[in-house]
């Protein structure tokens, strides 16, 4: 028997946000991306979505003592750990799947900066760039997921909450001060059925007591 699993996330932006797209502006060197649908607006696409919480839930399984790959080493994805079974890897199909969440009603406005010397931190003559910039107080994400029991479900959803919780900023520039965020409000379904706060909290404090019941 397949359990279903939702987990909502309300995230409310202490900054702007910027995450590039694919369609390019007049006048603007790097524009965000939006909306297919209607081609003008700011959407964080399903895989950014995906790819910040992954990494953000790989950081804190680790602090924790917890084996799970690092995609950015030599070794790569590993396809065995907890992430994998969840996010997916490859021939390992994820078991949770991703909205793009659209960020209906926002305002833009650009950006001019300046490419930067790390070494001398000085300013690179000539690079000037321009930056497009949503902004909107809040957004809504949406998880759908299939697990093979209950006890998965719930321990999918801790890891997710988790990981947005902790996650500070997402898309680009965030050096630049843009993409910060914080988990407002979030709610977790596993067949339909809303699972209360301190049970998924319980959750997560399992993880942490007793790192080996996420491997």
């Amino acid at each position: 028997m397949a359990y279903s699993l939702v987990v909502d996330l309300e995230f409310e932006f202490a900054s702007g946000l910027h995450v590039g797209g694919e369609e390019a502006k007049l006048r603007v060197d790097k524009a965000v991306a939006v909306d297919w649908r209607d081609g003008k607006t700011p959407v964080i696409p399903a895989t950014t979505l995906k790819g910040w919480l992954r990494e953000s839930a790989e950081r804190i399984l680790r602090g924790l003592g917890v084996k799970v790959c690092d995609p950015s080493s030599t070794g790569g994805i590993c396809g065995r750990c907890v992430i994998c079974k969840i996010f997916g890897a490859s021939l390992i199909r994820s078991r949770i799947y991703f909205s793009d969440a659209v960020l209906a009603g926002s305002m833009t406005d650009v950006r001019m900066n300046v490419s930067l010397n790390r070494r001398r931190k000085t300013a690179f003559e000539e690079r000037l760039f321009s930056t497009e910039v949503a902004w909107k107080s809040t957004i809504n994400s949406q998880i759908k997921g299939w697990f093979s029991s209950e006890e998965e479900a719930l321990r999918g959803a801790a890891i997710l909450i988790a990981a947005a919780k902790t996650g500070y900023a997402i898309g680009g520039a965030r050096s630049r001060g843009l993409g910060w965020l914080q988990l407002n409000k979030w709610t977790v379904k596993v067949q339909d059925k809303e699972i209360p706060r301190e049970e998924v909290l319980n959750q997560i404090l399992a993880l942490k007591a007793r790192p080996e019941v996420a491997s």
